[in-house]
């Protein structure tokens, strides 16, 4: 509507405007054609000369000549531009110029229907002058996307929350998550590391689940394409809502559980095809390394060590080395400068019947990490036709090809052994990472000593496997017909196709430098997965408004179906190191092969949604969905989710209206429900298999066997949705011509029928029983807050968005543990067992640990607790001096599994973000910011890097400080325990002394860009022209710097707050151009 307005503002000016202007004679060949003879002919006969105004002092005039333009550098057409307190004025001509003799000292005011009124004062004469025009909300009502329609923003009843899409880019994001960092109250962003790839996971008020997704549901263009969005190319994005409460949400029904990000792409438009380029290169760093021992502050520790008891096999860490060990900084040497490439193509345009938007971008991100980088190829065309007044068809094709090899953990690099000398037969070697010979050094090889049997040459072990890369695709396909039934009413479906395949092809090299590798042959390995959904959509709008009255109503069907096949193979010992051809190994007995269907899930539904305002001051949405999932035995394969929500503009009414106040005031209230119906499943269904299951017969006095068939699990026959209810109340405040904006929610998110293995008595044969069981509730407040001013050729703008939540288990059963095993994770033997645990009473995936009460300083007190222990024996029979003091919560008078308890939990208390913006002429900036308070860590990272235990065998590199500050007969203060590779005390368990404070601020993003004045680049045939720099993640303030980063997630909700090291966040410095043809 705005561009319409502004392409075609010269005949929308009104002459009522134009009179004054044209009674004073003013001429302007560009604006006078427009209005007739018989009109403007009794304005023009006054015969006033151009530019005289009738105030104006002669002496005192000066020439003002300027350019009227939107907040997008966009000349405003038609624009009125006059003295005020005269009839002084004119209009401003296609190029949105004017020029103007006015007094000095005298003000002049630029107005435009649907903007704000601009005054600048005139202090002298003036050759390039801009005026920037901000919309006006009050007469320009913004348009929001909600399910299966748009509404106006003022009639919204629920909490939604609108991203700028233009800001957003000015991140330089690899992905959409990036981009949302701190963008919006209640909506959590963690990158989960800082691979090129750029992973990140998105919580929206809480966790509702212990085994499923928490992820939201994203919706593009209209098209429901799960809980992944890594396809979508950032800069094809027009707008996003995000819909955060189930008033919002559940038209969505079983996928909205978690929230629902919609998503609208860029369209073509009516009128001269427009062609758009931009590229942007950075420079990334890696600037947050940890402060390790190097080789010989790590060899005094391995000395400390033998102190305590241990016996040193390489004695190239002995005193007689100090000074010649070849240090080898393993963070340094994994790391490098790299260079990311971004390059985005579109076209877009049409006609009155046709409008298309045609993209290509390509990534290319080294990474950080040697050997590692990301690729992706996206491709998307938008093509919209109206084949007669009342029919439209509309095509959407999105394809994404992605690959990335190899990725990296920072701390696992930080605690490789800092040198690979060793003395082996009285010999002293020096190994450098290459010999001179160009050969690969080595650790010393050993099976059970100083030297774990698995240490490798880091940097060598990432450049001989080059050949093992991931790689995927995605396509996401769909058409529309709409037909305009009546007025008010239309009828639109959506057909989709949305496909993906992922697999990794690699080989890993026969391996000669450990000890553990050189007897294993070389293997080769190749997994695939191939996913697909085919969903149809149709449903019914319908809008209808009298002077006080307005209705709009929504009713729909759909359907889905999702299948996906995968299969792995693999095997090992090939004749050469390019074969890549499974049949050819030289051992057909290491080959292996598994593969199959997924299971099958479709869904078949039926919703709707009724609005109603009364004078555009009492507003009421309710929404309905009924959804039916195969995942679920026939008598509860259907749920109902129903939501209701109100509004009171208050703003609207007289006694609010007169206090002069206000721009906006809005009270909503909101209730809702919405499904879950988890992972595909067959558990709701009896079953029997002949799986791991033999008979045993005596015939003719000897023992034979044979298949057999039996019940596998105990299955819940009753098995139904989980179900998320949501009550929302919130509050809209807007002052100063909206030049000011306040935002607050309360909302309470209780989910209950929790699909959860709760265990049952062995005497049922089976251990436990996937049913509905459990009860999490998430409760909190968020608060958003933005300002925007306007001071000549400045506009700065500051919003600020913060969110606290408190998650609780109600009710689960049995306490539920979990371990991460995954990369990055624990390892076994590390005594980190079940540090998650989700019970009664705390919240999803508590910290679980012993707690200490401090270090042990003399052996006295170590044999007056084991003297009270009924084993003799408090906590080990080697615990000596400088090892940690447990808590015996249970009184039993020895250290247990069973004085294990919560604590702590990974929720922050308050997260938030912050961004600024400012524009003076052609120059812009932008800075963003984020963080959290109130944050624990359960810090596996710190517990590795203040031990120099290795759960497999060896000893592994330490924190400097750690060294330096352990408890020592000498340093009987330090704050750390005693230094041991046997840790008999276990020292490195998982306790409270690893909660660390996690409370981190973080400077994101700044941008400084500069956009060409179009006179300058309308030779080059350009219609716009912008270049920036930027940096990313330029400084992190925390006090837990020294064990990583202190940003961390997971896509594991038993996961929130544990760190166990990831790929580094690079600071990077881009610099850009976009240009437009």
């Amino acid at each position: 509507m705005r561009n319409v307005m502004k392409y075609l503002g010269i005949v929308s000016v009104s002459l009522a405007c134009a009179g004054p202007l044209f009674a004073m004679g003013v001429q302007h060949p560009k604006v006078s054609i427009f209005f007739d003879q018989t009109c403007a002919g009794p304005l023009f006969a006054m015969g006033v000369q151009p530019f005289a105004g009738v105030s104006v002092v002669q002496q005192n005039v000066v020439t003002v000549k300027g350019q009227v333009v939107d907040e997008k550098g966009e000349p405003v057409i038609g624009a009125n531009v006059i003295v005020e307190g005269t009839t002084n004025g004119m209009i401003t001509d296609l190029d949105g110029n004017f020029s103007l003799q006015c007094p000095v000292g005298s003000t002049l005011k630029a107005s435009y229907i649907g903007y704000l009124t601009r005054t600048v004062k005139v202090s002298g004469a003036m050759n390039a002058l801009k005026i920037v025009l901000k919309e006006d909300a009050e007469t320009l009502e913004e348009v929001v996307v909600v399910g299966y329609g748009t509404m106006k923003k003022s009639d919204l009843t629920g909490s939604i929350t609108s991203v700028n899409a233009e800001e957003m880019m000015k991140r330089n994001p690899v992905n959409l998550g990036q981009g949302l960092q701190g963008a919006a109250a209640g909506v959590s962003v963690i990158r989960s590391s800082g691979a090129p790839d750029g992973g990140f996971s998105i919580r929206i008020r809480g966790v509702a689940t212990v085994n499923g997704s928490s992820d939201p549901l994203y919706v593009v263009d209209g098209v429901q394409v799960g809980t992944s969005i890594d396809f979508l190319n950032p800069n094809d994005v027009e707008s996003i809502e995000i819909l955060k409460d189930a008033s919002a949400t559940a038209i969505y029904g079983t996928r909205g559980a978690n929230g629902v990000i919609m998503i609208t792409t860029k369209s073509g438009s009516k009128g001269k095809a427009k062609v758009d380029f931009s590229a942007n290169y950075s420079l990334q760093f890696n600037s947050n390394k940890i402060d390790v021992a190097d080789a010989d502050l790590f060899a005094k520790a391995v000395r400390e060590s033998c102190r305590n008891g241990s016996v040193m096999t390489n004695l190239a860490f002995g005193e007689e080395y100090i000074g010649k060990l070849n240090n080898i900084d393993w963070q340094d040497e994994m790391s490098r400068t790299a260079l990311q490439q971004n390059y985005n193509l579109s076209a877009s345009g049409g006609t009155e019947a046709t409008q298309a938007n045609l993209s290509v971008g390509y990534l290319n991100n080294e990474g950080v990490v040697i050997e590692s980088y990301f690729k992706r190829l996206t491709a998307r065309a938008n093509i919209t036709h109206k084949v007669k007044d009342f029919i439209h068809v509309g095509l959407n094709l999105n394809y994404t090809h992605a690959q990335h090899h190899f990725s990296g953990n920072m701390r696992s690099y930080a605690q490789a052994i800092p040198t690979m000398d060793y003395v082996e037969n009285g010999t002293f070697y020096s190994m450098p990472i290459v010999l001179p010979d160009g050969s690969w050094g080595h650790y010393k090889q050993e099976s059970d000593g100083d030297i774990n049997k698995g240490a490798d040459n880091l940097v060598a072990a990432a450049k001989t496997r080059t050949d093992q890369i991931s790689k995927w695709d995605r396509l996401v396909a769909s058409a529309f017909l709409q037909l305009d039934i009546a007025k008010g009413l239309t009828f639109k479906a959506i057909g989709s196709y949305n496909y993906s395949t992922s697999g990794y092809d690699g080989y890993t090299p026969y391996n000669p430098r450990t000890f553990g590798s050189k007897d294993r042959k070389d293997s080769y390995s190749i997994n695939q997965n191939q996913n697909s959904e085919i969903a149809l959509e149709s449903f019914v709008n319908y809008d209808w408004s009298n002077d006080h009255h307005r209705v709009s109503a929504m009713a729909g069907f759909s359907v889905s179906d999702t299948d996906g096949v995968w299969l792995n193979t693999s095997a090992s010992d090939f004749p050469a190191d390019n074969i890549r051809q499974i049949s050819l190994t030289n051992d057909p007995s290491s080959k292996t092969t598994n593969g199959g269907r997924d299971l099958k899930t479709r869904y078949q539904s039926y919703f709707g949604r009724l609005t109603y305002s009364l004078n555009d001051r009492y507003i009421l949405t309710a929404t309905v969905r009924r959804d039916g999932s195969s995942n679920f035995g026939s008598g509860n394969r259907y749920g109902t989710f129903p939501s209701a929500s109100l509004a009171w503009r208050l703003s609207e009414e007289n006694f609010i209206k007169n206090l002069n106040l206000f721009s906006n005031l809005k009270i909503r209230a909101g209730w809702g429900q919405t499904g879950n119906a988890g992972s595909a499943t067959s558990l709701s269904v009896p079953q029997l298999s002949s799986l791991n299951c033999m008979y045993y017969m005596m015939i003719g006095g000897s023992m034979t066997n044979g298949a057999g068939i039996a019940q596998q699990k105990e299955i819940d026959t009753n098995l139904k949705w989980e179900t998320n209810e949501q009550t929302n109340i919130g509050l809209d405040m807007a002052f100063m011509n909206n030049e000011l904006s306040f935002s607050v929610d309360y909302f309470i998110r209780n989910s209950k029928d929790l699909l959860i293995y709760r265990q049952i008595r062995p005497s049922t044969g089976f251990t436990s029983v996937y049913t509905n069981a459990g009860h999490i509730r998430n409760k909190g407040f968020e608060i958003s807050a933005a300002w925007n001013k306007s001071f000549g050729d400045w506009n700065v703008g500051v919003r600020v968005n913060g969110s606290t939540l408190k998650n609780e288990a109600v009710e689960v059963g049995d306490p539920i543990f979990y371990k991460n095993n995954s990369s990055g994770g624990t390892q076994d033997g590390d005594d980190w067992d079940n540090h998650s645990i989700t019970q009664n009473g705390y919240a999803v995936g508590s910290y679980y640990g012993w707690k200490v009460a401090g270090i042990f300083q003399n052996q006295q007190e170590i044999d007056a607790l084991n003297a009270q222990s009924p084993t003799g024996k408090y906590q080990d029979g080697d615990t000596a001096p400088g090892d940690f003091k447990y808590i015996d919560l249970n009184g039993d008078g020895q250290i247990t599994d069973e004085d294990r308890t919560v604590i702590g939990n990974g929720f922050p208390t308050l997260s938030y973000g912050l961004n600024l913006t400012a524009s003076y002429k052609n120059f812009d900036f932008s800075m963003n910011m984020y963080g959290v308070a109130g944050m624990d860590i359960y810090s596996y990272s710190a517990a590795r890097l203040t031990s120099m235990y290795g759960p497999d065998g060896g000893y592994q590199n330490v924190l400097a400080e750690y060294v330096k500050n352990a408890w020592t007969l000498e340093n009987p203060n330090g704050k750390y325990p005693r230094i041991t590779k046997g840790d008999h005390n276990k020292n490195h368990r998982a306790s409270d002394a690893f909660i660390k404070k996690g409370d981190y601020l973080k400077i994101s993003n700044i941008q400084v860009g500069y956009t060409f004045p179009k006179n300058l680049i309308k030779h080059a045939k350009m219609e716009n022209a912008r270049v920036f720099v930027s940096a990313d993640n330029i400084l992190t303030l925390s006090s837990y710097n020294k064990w990583g980063d202190p940003e961390v997630g997971s896509n594991r909700v038993l996961l929130t707050g544990f760190d166990g090291g990831r790929y580094p966040f690079p600071l990077s410095i881009s610099f850009g151009a976009s240009v437009q043809f």
